[in-house]
């Protein structure tokens, strides 16, 4: 039986009731994403389980270290072990004071990168603010579903599952999660675009600019004219003449309103 004296019951309790960790570095490679951190003095541990939030996920910066490779500064967490059983630690949510969006309104929520980066979505009373750097690029695309798929379907004979050996298995294998698709994105033909040249681009099978009433008044077309005042089949238009000659490719609209 355990001795249950209140010195070793204390020392219990705080031996395996939790602890304080300083991020070293994440593995965002496995089944389950991994990080490794310093717990108590001296205490070091490596390949530990850190549960990502469904739809939601990120990658903390790597500590900052001195010459002699001593962490110094990081990304910080919280430490539970699972059963009370210490050499089972189980990774909580992941923060990180250098870097960390604060000053926020109450009722605010946001997306952030690191503090160089300055990419920020924040949603507040007053709207929504998806905010990149000049020289960056903020884009929105239509990538193939074949490729998105890509990712999903691919399979590894790594079974274990990180440290607790958890989640589904299939004949030894398990399902590998999806890959970003930020290539495909780039690639794309079809996508909403302001660039690092502080340009602003769509591009599409065809271009339309609407108002709030529903009508095309802009009509980039597939036949690689520009249809102005409405949209090819449902006006009727003709070709424009400028003081220098009737245009190449510039549709008018004739019929009223």
């Amino acid at each position: 039986m355990h001795r249950a004296t209140p010195a070793n019951t204390s020392h219990r309790a705080y031996s395996s009731g939790g602890a304080r960790s300083v991020v070293d570095k994440v593995d965002d490679g496995k089944l389950m994403q991994e990080m490794a951190g310093n717990f108590m003095a001296n205490e070091t541990r490596s390949a530990i389980e850190a549960a990502q939030n469904y739809g939601f996920t990120s990658v903390v910066h790597a500590a900052t270290k001195d010459a002699m490779g001593k962490i110094i500064d990081g990304a910080e967490t919280f430490m539970s072990f699972i059963g009370g059983n210490r050499s089972f630690p189980a990774a909580g949510n992941m923060d990180d004071r250098r870097h960390r969006l604060f000053g926020l309104a109450e009722g605010d929520t946001a997306m952030f990168r690191g503090k160089d980066d300055k990419q920020q979505f924040h949603m507040t009373g007053d709207g929504g603010f998806w905010s990149t750097p000049v020289g960056k690029v903020m884009r929105m695309a239509l990538v193939p579903a074949a490729q998105q798929q890509q990712g999903a379907s691919a399979q590894q004979t790594d079974a274990s599952g990180g440290n607790g050996g958890g989640g589904s298995q299939q004949q030894g294998q398990q399902q590998r999660g999806q890959k970003p698709v930020k290539d495909d994105n780039a690639q794309s033909k079809y996508f909403v675009e302001l660039n690092a040249s502080k340009q602003a681009r769509m591009a599409g099978a065809a271009v339309h600019s609407l108002l709030d009433d529903g009508n095309v008044y802009v009509d980039v077309n597939a036949d690689k004219n520009v249809y102005q005042g409405g949209q090819k089949g449902k006006n009727q238009f003709s070709l424009v003449v400028t003081l220098a000659g009737p245009a190449v490719n510039v549709w008018g609209r004739l019929d009223p309103p």
